[in-house]
């Protein structure tokens, strides 16, 4: 009906509170060194007349294998899916978002016409790809069969 161990679980909420508190503070000084790092930087592009675009330029190669090295890890950082999908869709190579064609059937095709089941009497007009009743047609009697219902154009 009671909880006897309420002060235990209370000593171990605690603790992990603890634990992120320690956690929050080691964020909180990568932040600022990041910070003062970024400023350090905006006043050395500042005196030297240089800009990002002059940095990853001429830091071009290292980013290149630092981006190599970092793709054949199981756990790739999170943007690398965004660069694959941008230079998929840039090149038409297979890293596109879109999802690629199937490939075309290159087995028998029926012409354009329209086909008539001879023992329903019914009627399917065949103008570029199959209409699914004709596949279910094709599927069931074979597609020399199928043929042969073609009308006759006059």
């Amino acid at each position: 009906m009671f909880d006897q161990d309420l002060d235990l679980k209370i000593k171990e909420h605690e603790e992990k509170i603890e634990e992120l508190r320690q956690l929050k503070e080691a964020q909180a000084k990568r932040q600022e060194g990041y910070d003062l790092y970024h400023e350090q930087v905006r006043n050395l592009f500042d005196e030297y007349g240089i800009s990002e675009y002059d940095i990853f330029d001429v830091r071009a190669k290292a980013i290149v294998d630092w981006l190599k090295a970092h793709g054949k890890k199981a756990d790739k950082p999170a943007f690398f899916e965004e660069l694959q999908s941008y230079f998929g869709r840039q090149s038409g190579s297979k890293g596109s978002r879109k999802a690629a064609k199937p490939a075309k059937s290159t087995g028998p095709k029926l012409e354009i016409g329209v086909y008539v089941h001879p023992n329903t009497g019914e009627r399917i007009e065949k103008k570029r790809r199959n209409p699914k009743t004709l596949d279910e047609w094709i599927e069931a009697f074979g597609i020399e069969e199928v043929a042969q219902w073609r009308e006759a154009t006059e």
